[in-house]
């Protein structure tokens, strides 16, 4: 048996160690999508269009100009809310959270959660560049997907004037006759 407790130690401190490693730490995506930088640029201020590429997971409205109200898991019993502002700068946008918002820790010394996006023209005329960053208390794992996800719906959306489903998709799977 204590083998098995001294394995179950150290597993632990090397899952603690992990996830330290990675939460609060910075995560970013980058896709290239085929549309002038300031349609695209302009995409990411729409409060209605980032609630079309976050789906069931998040709804944005702007609260004032510059500010902007997530309510994360929309449809929950309890959803959480995050404010943030915008900061606009050259080739960029990062959505800060506010102090004393409920989804930053007012006795925390780190720096707030953020998203940030970054723009650059594509080389051989093919586009924006465009790079998500997040700064979260989440570990890199969870918001990878996350991000990348919003960026492929967003230009899909910017391409093609539609998200990507399944909804309608017939499946190949037939009953057992």
């Amino acid at each position: 048996m204590h083998y098995i407790d001294k394995a179950r130690e150290q597993l632990t401190d090397l899952v603690g160690k992990l996830v330290d490693s990675t939460a609060g730490s910075g995560n970013s995506q980058t896709l290239t999508i085929s549309r002038p930088r300031s349609e695209v640029e302009q995409f990411w201020r729409d409060p209605g269009k980032l609630s079309e590429v976050l789906g069931d997971v998040a709804e944005v409205r702007s609260t004032e100009p510059g500010s902007y109200e997530w309510t994360l898991n929309p449809g929950a019993d309890e959803p959480t809310t995050w404010n943030t502002t915008l900061v606009e700068e050259d080739g960029s946008l990062r959505f800060v959270g506010e102090t004393g918002d409920d989804s930053t820790d007012q006795n925390s010394t780190a720096d707030p959660p953020e998203v940030e996006l970054t723009f650059r023209d594509a080389p051989h005329d093919l586009g924006t560049e465009v790079t998500i960053r997040t700064k979260t208390p989440v570990p890199d794992i969870l918001t990878g997907a996350a991000t990348f996800k919003a960026l492929y719906r967003a230009r899909a959306l910017l391409q093609t004037g539609e998200l990507p489903t399944l909804r309608q998709n017939p499946s190949a799977r037939h009953a057992a006759r």
